[in-house]
C-alpha cells in the first residue's frame, strides 16, 4: 500500500453501506402505512365487519338454545306456608338497683412528697383528687385517686385529662350497695 492510501478501518467501510441501506428500507416502510384518514376508514370497516359478526352469532345462538318453560312461579302459587304463633318479643330491662362507682387511679408512690406533687398537679387541673396510703408487703404505698364518678361521661372526662398529661389511669370499678 501507498502512504497517501486512507486509513479507515474496514467495519466502518461494512457499517456504514448497510445503515443506509436499513435507512431506506425504513423511509420506504413509513410510505405503505395509510394516512390519518384511511386508518380511521380502516378502522370503521372493521367495526362494522364485527358488528354484523355478532349480529349473526346472536341470531344463530338463539335459534340453537330450546326454549325453557319455567315452572316455578306456578308451582308457588299453589302452596301455601303456615307461620306458628309466636309470643311477642319483650325486652329485658337492665337492673336499675345495679349500679357502679369508678375511680381512677393516677399513680402509686413510695414517696409521700412524689404522691403529693402529683395531686396538687392534678387539682390544678380542676380534678377531685385524693392520696390513699395501703401497706402492701410491709411497704406503704402512697395512692392518688381521682373521684368517684357514678357517670360515666365524666369519667371519660377525666380520663381524657389524665392522658393529655402523659399518665395511664387505672379504671376502680365498685358496685354500690342497694
Amino acid at each position: 500500500m501507498s502512504e497517501g492510501a486512507s486509513k479507515i478501518p474496514k467495519w466502518v467501510w461494512i457499517t456504514t453501506p448497510t445503515l443506509a441501506v436499513a435507512f431506506v428500507a425504513f423511509i420506504m416502510f413509513l410510505t405503505t402505512i395509510p394516512t390519518g384518514d384511511e386508518l380511521n376508514a380502516v378502522k370503521g370497516d372493521a367495526k362494522k365487519a364485527l358488528q354484523l359478526g355478532i349480529e349473526q352469532a346472536k341470531k344463530k345462538a338463539a335459534e340453537e338454545l330450546p326454549k325453557h318453560s319455567y315452572e316455578f312461579y306456578k308451582l308457588l302459587e299453589n302452596q301455601t306456608v303456615e307461620v306458628p304463633e309466636v309470643e311477642e318479643y319483650k325486652s329485658t330491662p337492665k337492673d336499675a338497683a345495679t349500679k357502679y362507682e369508678y375511680r381512677l387511679q393516677a399513680g402509686s408512690f413510695r414517696s409521700e412528697d412524689d404522691a403529693e406533687r402529683l395531686r396538687g398537679d392534678l387539682i390544678l387541673q380542676g380534678l377531685r383528687a385524693y392520696r390513699e396510703e395501703k401497706e402492701v408487703n410491709g411497704t406503704v404505698w402512697h395512692r392518688i385517686l381521682i373521684g368517684p364518678f357514678t357517670n360515666r361521661s365524666k369519667l371519660n372526662k377525666a380520663q381524657d385529662i389524665l392522658v393529655s398529661n402523659n399518665i395511664s389511669p387505672l379504671v376502680h370499678k365498685t358496685k354500690l350497695a342497694n
